[in-house]
């Protein structure tokens, strides 16, 4: 008899579970039963307890202690420090990236909004959540700058829960998305400086006062 690999079962577990969350089966916000999972993925309640140690580390949900484990969504304060520092990131990234970019990464980055695209037209939020962070990696990277290159992938693991936020509270702007890449591709096309970081500054702080709307509508 083989032993399942208990690391392995758990990243297989955590991988189904990121989806489900990510496809809506688990909404934003909902508690997390380990006995119902265990029992519909027809395992043990082990590999279940450290997937979703995993997905904490993602910041895909949240342990409160007494309460259980819950789909994590952003707080206000939580969606100003992610939304504001990406700014920063990204903004300064992207001009030190310039040298660097060939017509080659251009091209990948158009890519990625293509395949942002299609992800959109068949409701795959997962698969959207990985554009996006394909498409920013990717301008990062370009940076050659190590230690921002470190800081904005740590920033990754809480691209779904805001990706998530974004989508349950401000619908209309997911329709946007493609829309909102294609300025920062075209400000990065213009090797202007100010332009790219007008751009990358206003790709942020316009999620921030949209969210902001509806956090004042529901008070």
């Amino acid at each position: 008899m083989i032993i399942p690999d208990q690391r392995t079962l758990s990243d297989d577990v955590a991988k189904i579970i990121r989806k489900m969350i990510l496809n809506g089966e688990l909404q934003a916000g909902s508690w997390i039963n380990q006995a119902q999972l265990a029992e519909k993925f027809n395992i043990s309640r082990g590999p279940i307890r450290e997937a979703l140690k995993l997905l904490q580390n993602e910041g895909l949900i949240k342990h409160e202690t007494n309460k259980g484990t819950f789909v994590a969504t952003l707080s206000e304060q939580d969606a100003f420090e992610i939304y504001t520092l990406r700014a920063l990131i990204e903004g300064e990234a992207a001009q030190l990236a310039l040298p660097n970019l060939t017509s080659q990464d251009l091209a990948e980055l158009e890519a990625y909004i293509e395949a942002f695209t299609e992800a959109m037209h068949n409701h795959d939020i997962e698969q959207q959540v990985q554009c996006d962070i394909l498409f920013h990696g990717k301008i990062v990277a370009a940076s050659r700058h190590n230690r921002l290159i470190s800081i904005h992938k740590h920033l990754d693991t809480q691209v779904g829960v805001m990706y998530l936020t974004v989508a349950n509270q401000v619908p209309m702007r997911v329709d946007q998305v493609v829309a909102n890449h294609r300025v920062l591709l075209d400000a990065l096309r213009t090797r202007d400086k100010k332009k790219i970081q007008k751009a990358f500054s206003n790709h942020y702080t316009a999620a921030l006062k949209d969210l902001a709307k509806v956090s004042s509508t529901k008070d």
